[in-house]
């Protein structure tokens, strides 16, 4: 597994150091390659991601025997309003149909929508130059931490970012209504897509049309929260009680950050850390929306994701996805070290420390998760200017960045 890790890592650096910029179709080749390859072996693995393996089944079969997932399976097993519900149930049935296992049609939406994302960060990347966005979508083919989330978890980070991106795209084409819709989907599949929401809206330069998103934003989920009832019969008064369990998650803590030092590295369910970190994750994103409200909507978009990464309390090797989009559509100085940085220690997570027993795994994941305040110190300088950038007056690339006179520009900590 860790080989075309690996080569999609060897891939991107090779890119940036001789310059290539692949056309679309070679970046999309490559891309399906690696996450192709990947998903074969991951889905002959022995070990499944427990989700992905139980948790998301499952709910692809309570959606087609008519069951409503937020209350037929385990407290926790799902937590999603139903449309990826849907979605997975229709992979379900199209495995069947086609003979192919779960541990293969489980992970065939995350791969497809993350192949969608090769041409979207090539289209929103910020510098003008065709030829650096090309490799910015090559680049985004081969970041590891992608090809991890998407083609060995299963996760669904892949399909909220293609969508939510889709919508940025939306946005700044003067689709309004279609940004809306898509930024609707993206929050109905994950509520943390709501960091998303504020660079589609600065995109947009009337206040109608932003007040038309917001609409929208709102509309999609509820559509998806109500169609429930006719399509499992549940109750309308219990719609209080979806809408709850659908924002609801574990209080496990102690895999990053602050709270892996407050657990000494030990992993955790805890209420308290909760009650603690959802106020000042809170604070610390009022803050960052406040700070960066004069950026770009890439730039705004990467502050609040990067934010949320470095302050959370609870937190997945797959969260190192989420900014993935938008710090190589941005690509500043501090680019590199988080997409090398986040790539190998999710790797580490995802590869080796799921071979060890108990005692093993407990015992690596102490000094893995304590770690992660390198990866955390990674981000901070990762973090985009506060304003948009002037290109240099003399036309010439910037210093540390030989490639481009835009390449790097929105880097550093304000």
């Amino acid at each position: 597994m860790g080989l075309p890790l690996a080569g999609g890592l060897a891939l991107a650096l090779l890119a940036e150091r001789r310059r290539w910029a692949p056309p679309l179709a070679v970046a999309l080749a490559v891309g399906a390659v690696l996450r192709l390859v990947v998903m074969l072996i991951a889905a002959q693995d022995s070990w499944q991601p427990y989700d992905l393996a139980v948790d998301f089944r499952d709910t692809a079969d309570a959606v087609r025997d008519g069951r409503d997932p937020l209350f037929e399976l385990r407290e926790g097993g799902w937590h999603f309003l139903p449309f990826l519900a849907y979605l997975l149930a229709g992979v379900r049935e199209l495995g069947e149909l086609l003979g192919l296992s779960w541990e293969v049609t489980g992970r065939i939406l995350p791969v497809l929508a993350d192949l969608a994302l090769i041409p979207l960060v090539a289209r929103l990347s910020t510098d003008p130059s065709p030829e650096v966005r090309a490799r910015r979508g090559f680049l985004y083919a081969c970041a590891p931490v992608v090809l991890g989330v998407s083609a060995l978890h299963g996760q669904f980070g892949p399909i909220t970012l293609a969508l939510g991106v889709a919508a940025l795209l939306a946005a700044r084409n003067g689709r309004f209504h279609l940004a809306g819709v898509l930024i609707g989907l993206s929050v109905t599949s994950a509520n943390w897509s709501a960091l998303l929401l504020p660079g589609v809206l600065l995109a947009l330069p009337a206040m109608r049309q932003r007040i038309a998103v917001v609409v929208w934003t709102a509309v999609v989920p509820l559509a998806f929260l109500f169609s429930s009832i006719p399509v499992f019969g549940t109750p309308l008064d219990r719609m209080p009680e979806t809408l709850s369990a659908s924002l609801s998650a574990r209080p496990v803590a102690g895999d990053w950050g602050w709270t892996a030092i407050a657990t000494g590295g030990n992993q955790t369910v805890d209420a308290v850390y909760g009650t603690i970190g959802t106020p000042v994750l809170a604070l610390a994103l009022l803050g960052a929306l406040w700070w960066w409200r004069k950026a770009d909507p890439v730039s705004l978009t990467l502050a609040l994701l990067l934010v949320f990464l470095i302050v959370t309390y609870r937190f997945g090797a797959q969260y190192l996805a989420w900014p993935m989009p938008y710090l190589i559509m941005l690509w500043g100085r501090g680019t590199w070290p988080v997409y090398i940085g986040a790539s190998i220690w999710a790797a580490f997570g995802y590869v080796y420390m799921t071979r060890l027993d108990g005692a093993g795994w407990a015992d690596a994941h102490v000094w893995w998760a304590l770690s992660s305040l390198l990866i955390i110190a990674f981000l901070i300088r990762a973090l985009p200017a506060r304003e948009p950038d002037r290109p240099p007056v003399s036309g010439r690339p910037e210093s540390g960045d030989p490639g481009s006179a835009h390449e790097g520009a929105h880097s550093g900590v304000p």
